[in-house]
């Protein structure tokens, strides 16, 4: 079991994500079907709002896992306890708050909302759309922490794949049998209550967690260190639709979440490959073996570049068509809008890129050396995408997270020469020359098969011509120049 949990892990995840990504297209179009573009605008608006509040939890997250790697190799229960009773207490903090900020938005954004929403409409949605994160908060996280560090991430999978199928059919039936976005955000927010349940049980039976045992306050005080890192993830998944929300309308807002329902369920999927990978790479860094940790940092910055590259150059050949397909009979906003759908993708592609050294970072506990560039990174988005918007909208804010992401990328992987002391900056970036010279040969013989009769057969058809190009071409490539690589990834699967 344990040769094959990090498999199984993998799995579990991208099965998870298979079933969010299909939840993640069915209820925003039955939102839009049912009530409209505004009120799809409106809920994603919301969320973003309430979603603020992940930025008191200042990088917790982060600092729990890294400090329960050590102790689980080790089996040391005592400070396995001291770090979740530490945990669990600020979560419990931070919930209790986001009860006060949630009756906060919901006072204050319908006054100064200008869709025409009544105030009672905004404030209640605002309300029961604040119930998912409250219970994960309260109930939830301290657990999947401890089981994400242990590399028993298929316990979160399931479980959230119930959730995920329950909220679908719960979803279908309410807007059929009452239709009320309020009554359908209510039921699948009420859904998370599962989480605790099953997470509490499997941390009970298989954990001698003490919950009775002292809180370690450096633990806390460390969390200051990670708290620039949340920030500027925060800022990546925030920004556009916050200035967007301000500056334009939620109309726009609404195309917005449309096309990012396709790079949203990719970095789903990836998230889940790197969430199950990520631990590996964190145990060979505890155990300080340098030869393992290289050879696993090499195989998991292969398997970044090759898939990132395979599912988001498709998706930017492909994703405009989709939308175009996806809002058929939706005449209230225009939603194509291919030149935003290309920078958005190139955006998310940048953001993903990086992974392997950012979770190294994230496993080294480099938390307080990487907060200046993290602040630099958020910077960079928001000021860029707040003077570009006015003039280029969606684009602009677009653009704004590609410079943002690009600045990012480069100095994360200069600051793992920084971890490793042997690792070369070259060893990247020659996979970044290599995958994207190869890209542009792809997309070049793309042209020469071109997508102009928008059909679902056309588009499934083209999706499949794209696919078998660039795969060919990615092989050819790994085969010509990452032998090494691509040996890894092979003893890697048989093991």
């Amino acid at each position: 079991m344990k040769s094959k949990v990090t498999l199984i892990n993998i799995i579990s995840s991208l099965t998870l994500q298979v079933v969010t990504v299909i939840s993640g297209f069915i209820i925003p179009k039955i939102i839009l079907t049912n009530f409209g573009s505004s009120v799809n605008g409106l809920v994603s608006s919301l969320n973003q709002f309430l979603s603020y509040i992940t930025l008191i939890e200042g990088g917790i997250t982060g600092v729990v896992l890294a400090n329960l790697y050590k102790p689980l190799v080790d089996h040391d229960n005592k400070k396995i306890s001291a770090v979740l009773v530490t945990a669990k207490k600020f979560f419990n903090k931070i919930g209790y708050l986001f009860i006060a900020y949630s009756i906060g938005v919901a006072v204050v954004y319908p006054i100064l909302s200008k869709e025409g929403f009544s105030w009672s409409f905004v404030a209640s949605l605002t309300v029961v759309l604040s119930l998912n994160l409250l219970i994960q908060y309260l109930f939830s996280l301290s657990f999947r922490v401890l089981l994400q560090a242990d590399k028993k991430l298929y316990v979160i999978s399931f479980t959230q794949i119930v959730i995920t199928v329950c909220n679908i059919a719960c979803a279908f039936f309410s807007v059929k049998i009452y239709p009320s976005i309020h009554l359908l955000k209510l039921l699948t927010g009420l859904l998370y209550i599962i989480q605790p349940l099953v997470y509490g049980y499997f941390v009970k039976k298989h954990y001698s967690i003490n919950w009775g045992t002292e809180p370690d306050d450096n633990l806390l005080k460390e969390r200051w260190n990670g708290f620039a890192i949340n920030c500027a993830a925060f800022i990546h998944n925030s920004t556009d639709i916050t200035i967007l929300t301000i500056f334009t309308n939620l109309a726009t807002v609404s195309i917005y979440g449309v096309y990012t329902l396709v790079t949203n369920g990719l970095n789903g999927l990836f998230a889940a490959v790197f969430r199950a990978i990520a631990p590996t790479v964190g145990q060979a860094y505890a155990k300080g073996d340098e030869h393992e940790l290289n050879k696993k940092l090499d195989l998991f910055e292969f398997i970044t570049f090759i898939s990132v590259y395979f599912c988001f150059t498709l998706s930017g050949l492909l994703i405009t068509p989709f939308v175009q397909l996806y809002t058929n009979g939706i005449t209230d906003v225009d939603y194509i809008q291919p030149i935003f759908g290309v920078l958005i993708v190139m955006a998310e592609g940048l953001y993903l890129i990086k992974e392997p050294h950012l979770d190294l970072s994230y496993s080294a506990n480099k938390f307080k050396e990487l907060s200046v560039p993290a602040f630099v990174e958020a910077g960079i988005n928001i000021l860029v995408s707040i003077i570009l918007v006015h003039k280029l909208g969606l684009i602009g804010v677009a653009i704004g997270t590609i410079a943002g992401m690009t600045y990012r990328m480069a100095y994360q992987i200069y600051f793992t020469t920084k971890i490793v002391k042997n690792r070369k900056q070259w060893i990247f970036y020659k996979k970044l020359l290599a995958f994207s010279f190869v890209t542009l040969i792809g997309v070049a013989i793309c042209h020469f098969v071109p997508l102009t009769e928008i059909t679902v057969w056309n588009w499934v058809l083209h999706a499949f011509i794209y696919a078998l190009i660039f795969g060919v071409l990615y092989l050819i490539l790994s085969l010509l120049l990452f032998k090494k690589d691509v040996r890894y990834l092979k003893e890697y699967i048989l093991k």
